[in-house]
């Protein structure tokens, strides 16, 4: 997989934990609307799978890290399926992991 987030990765542990959660949420709703273009949904899968591993690289996330690793094998199987499939569900899995960013995503 090519990398994605270039300069993100050095940086990633300084971005509060509630942004993310929603930036994987993000590429997560990017793919759901691309589930028609097979190559851009599975180009959002990868943006997604290669931010859970800057997450689970996160020792903040040490708590969660089996929510996050599973949330991520969950997500690989999405990838290597050749059917496009809905990420309505993983979107509110990662949404879940932090308090904050339900509450931001929810008006709270």
């Amino acid at each position: 997989m090519p990398v994605w987030h270039k300069t993100l990765k050095e940086r990633f542990a300084t971005v509060p934990m509630y942004q993310q959660v929603i930036m994987v949420a993000n590429e997560l709703n990017r793919a759901q609307n691309m589930l028609t273009v097979p190559h851009e949904y599975r180009n959002a899968l990868e943006r997604a799978l290669e931010l859970t591993d800057f997450l689970s690289a996160d020792a903040r996330w040490r708590n969660k890290l089996k929510e996050v690793r599973r949330a991520r094998e969950v997500m690989a199987m999405f990838y290597h399926d050749p059917q496009p499939r809905d990420t309505h569900v993983l979107q509110r899995c990662f949404i879940q992991l932090d308090c904050e960013a339900w509450k931001y995503l929810n008006g709270r």
